[in-house]
């Protein structure tokens, strides 16, 4: 699969779903059910926005977030995660302290979610999470791109699947 269709299947998936069901209920860990999920899709980028957006930053940003980006130029999800818009991108990232080629992209509740965009030149492995007051040595390499984490965390229904306990004896503690 080329860089950028798991994102445009994923998204697909998710509409379809909606479009069948209107709304679904998402079990947590520990049978906590979420009911009512909302998922907002602003309208596409332009290419003009992601260009402008490249060219703010100075880098390339990955193909599989510009396909994202080209199909929704943000989405809210899940009553508290957010990839931002273009326009947001640059308004949030005015006041974060990341390194150079590291742009914040979103929020996960009390966290954030960073592209490391000079790690995405050496492959897949660009996608960081940290919380709201961390610095960037603390983050959490998700070891993923984008279209995975996202697909992942559709899979997960919004749970933060990389800090799930993968030890049996350990799993009460993600409850």
């Amino acid at each position: 699969m080329r860089e950028g269709e798991l994102i445009k299947q994923t998204l697909k998936g998710l509409k379809s779903i909606l479009d069948s069901h209107g709304t679904f209920p998402l079990l947590q860990p520990g049978g906590f059910v979420f009911e009512d999920p909302y998922y907002l899709f602003n309208d596409p980028a332009t290419e003009e926005e992601i260009a402008y957006l490249e060219n703010v930053f100075k880098v390339k940003l990955p193909n599989d977030y510009k396909a994202f980006l080209r199909l929704h130029n943000g989405i809210n999800i899940i009553d508290g995660i957010e990839v931002l818009s273009t326009s947001d991108v640059i308004k949030y990232n005015e006041v974060q302290d990341l390194p150079e080629e590291c742009i914040l992209i979103g929020y996960h509740y009390d966290g954030r979610y960073v592209i490391d965009t000079k790690r995405y030149s050496n492959g897949l492995d660009y996608m960081f999470f940290l919380d709201s007051i961390d610095p960037f040595e603390e983050a959490e390499n998700l070891g993923s791109n984008f279209e995975i984490w996202f697909d992942r965390l559709l899979i997960s229904n919004g749970v933060k699947y990389w800090e799930i306990n993968r030890d049996v004896k350990g799993y009460y503690e993600n409850i």
